[in-house]
């Protein structure tokens, strides 16, 4: 049962948090390490920005809500109630109930235009008490979300991590751009909506290169089935607490100086408007930059002197049904900084409130430093919008952890999962991207996808296990992120460890043989990585076999023989 908290008998209540949670430049009151005794980002992901987790307390069987009115009905509350009874625990309030506050205050920060933070404190005196304050509607959902792993599971009575939690994300776009050349279908595109939200995560993009109405047929009206499909994402990204931004890309055929061609355009992104749709992009990359018709030859010098002028215009069209609309723009020239007469006139004529969409150095960018952030922002005079193209079976790295003092956006294309067999893997990679787009100063790559394996399966070894029958199965899985078995191997060598290391890999194998089964996979999800949960099943057995009849020490030949069967060597 949630009590609604009224504004003016609660006021006092209010104020004393919201004074007790303000973040201003003074530092939050500081908490010995050694009372710190949970490793908070071994609980909570995305890392959190600032968190003491003092140890585990016994959780009560019910928790009475004490909420905002404000909050009544909200997806923060919704999503509570519900991950509590995933956990055996009610919200009807009973002798012995804890309870959980929610009121208005919470943390200030940075990213002034997403106020998404949240602060949580765990407390047991009498009671439980939880307090949780944030500023909107997606602080109070992110602090749910937060709430839900600072409950154990797999343990016979629930256990709460009691502590305080001050978290917000350091980037305030983060997020999945569909950009590959494939499609995702409706069901998978629609699941990984609703699972960027739950990541804390807050834009999706509608880019796919080889949709049908996206590129080739950008003028033809999206058919009446596929309306409703995109009714259902901005329904599901509400719900989630995600942008979802609409584009097209008309830069394979549009006669730019053609008032008709415009008028299509803009008539299909105003259908996206009266569906509630509110940020927008419009792309003009991976075709040859030249004027293909002698009417544009003879409007315009510069290929981007057609493409800037589409883009101002039709932020113009939009913004005459939404003042407060979003753009963005990706240029032919959506990588480097080379000084080119393109980009001048992008730099002087390109509207100042639309954002230009930017891989990094390259197309495919191995690292992204915060100085070629800076070349761009010099040659172009605005901080980009990065569109980041990382896509291996891995987490995202050499990604600096400043660069979000630079620009406010980092969003993700995992193209290498564009297609729609594939797309549910893409989880892997943009699990680590909502990693690093919250805390980017406290990421570390190994410790992300070893995080994100555990979410995915539904816990650990399960995590870890699936990630060994993934490169087992010949997927680009680094070994480096396969938690103790490549070190255990090398050991087997070892006089001095070797019966140790031996009987520690026995039993992950046992555990990893019982856990791949048991993982808590979607079944969508697990279709899709079917082959590689049987071969890495068969692996486990037949390397456990290898190793009880190894002789120890081992020789190399006896070692590379379980590192074969592992997929650790070839």
């Amino acid at each position: 049962m949630i009590k609604v908290k009224q504004n003016v008998s609660r006021i006092a209540l209010v104020a004393a948090i919201v004074i007790a949670t303000a973040i201003t430049s003074a530092p939050a009151s500081a908490t010995a390490a050694s009372e710190c005794a949970i490793d908070a980002a071994a609980v909570i992901y995305p890392a959190p920005q600032r968190a003491c987790l003092t140890g585990w307390i016994s959780a009560p069987s019910s928790f009475e809500i004490d909420a905002d009115e404000k909050l009544v009905g909200s997806q923060a509350l919704d999503y509570l109630s519900e991950a509590l009874g995933k956990n055996g625990i009610s919200t009807s309030p009973a002798t012995g109930s804890g309870i959980i506050y929610f009121a208005f205050g919470g943390p200030e920060h940075e990213t002034v235009f997403r106020q998404e933070g949240y602060r949580i404190e765990v407390s047991a005196g009498d009671r439980v008490e939880i307090k949780i304050s944030a500023r909107t509607g997606a602080g109070f959902f992110y602090a749910a979300l937060t709430l839900e792993q600072l409950i154990a599971k797999n343990t016979s009575s629930p256990v709460i991590a009691a502590g305080e939690v001050i978290d917000f994300p350091a980037f305030s776009y983060r997020g999945v751009l569909e950009g590959g050349y494939s499609v995702w279908s409706h069901e998978k595109r629609l699941a990984i909506i609703e699972w960027t939200g739950k990541m804390k995560m807050n834009s999706f993009i509608y880019a796919p290169k080889e949709g049908m109405y996206f590129r080739r047929r950008w003028r033809a009206p999206h058919p009446d089935e596929e309306m409703e499909w995109f009714k259902q994402y901005v329904e599901a990204s509400a719900r989630n607490h995600v942008e979802f931004a609409y584009s097209l890309s008309p830069a394979m055929s549009m006669e730019y100086s053609d008032p008709a061609e415009f008028e299509a355009l803009a008539a299909k992104y105003a259908r996206m408007q009266e569906i509630g749709v509110r940020r927008f992009g419009i792309f003009f990359d991976d075709v040859l930059p030249y004027l293909s018709t002698p009417a544009d030859r003879a409007a315009y010098k510069n290929i981007a002197e057609a493409e800037v002028e589409v883009t101002n215009k039709l932020l113009d069209a939009l913004r005459e049904r939404d003042r407060d609309v979003k753009l963005f723009f990706v240029p032919n020239q959506y990588w480097g900084w080379t000084p080119t007469d393109y980009m001048r006139i992008v730099r002087e004529k390109l509207h100042p409130d639309i954002d230009i969409g930017w891989t990094g150095r390259d197309i495919v960018s191995n690292s992204i430093p915060a100085d070629d952030v800076r070349e761009f922002i010099k040659l172009v005079g605005r901080p980009p919008a990065i569109g980041d193209n990382w896509s291996p079976l891995g987490p995202v790295e050499r990604r600096d952890p400043d660069i979000y003092k630079l620009t406010s956006s980092y969003l993700n294309n995992p193209y290498g999962f564009a297609d729609d067999s594939r797309a549910k893997m893409s989880r892997f990679v943009d699990s680590t991207v909502a990693d690093y787009g919250w805390n980017p100063e406290a990421y570390d790559p190994a410790r992300s996808i070893r995080r994100a394996s555990e979410i995915i399966a539904g816990g650990q070894p399960a995590g870890d296990a699936l990630l060994l029958a993934l490169l087992i199965k010949g997927e680009k899985v680094s070994p480096s992120n396969i938690a103790e078995i490549p070190a255990l191997l090398e050991s087997l060598s070892d006089a001095s460890k070797a019966e140790s290391s031996a009987a520690r890999l026995r039993e992950l194998l046992n555990s990893y043989s019982s856990a791949l089964p048991a993982a808590e996979l979607s079944p969508m999800f697990a279709a899709e990585v079917a082959p590689a949960l049987e071969k890495g099943l068969g692996a486990f057995s037949n390397a456990s076999a290898a190793l009880a009849s190894m002789s120890l020490p081992a020789d190399s030949a006896s070692v590379d023989q379980i590192k074969k069967i592992l997929g650790l060597k070839k």
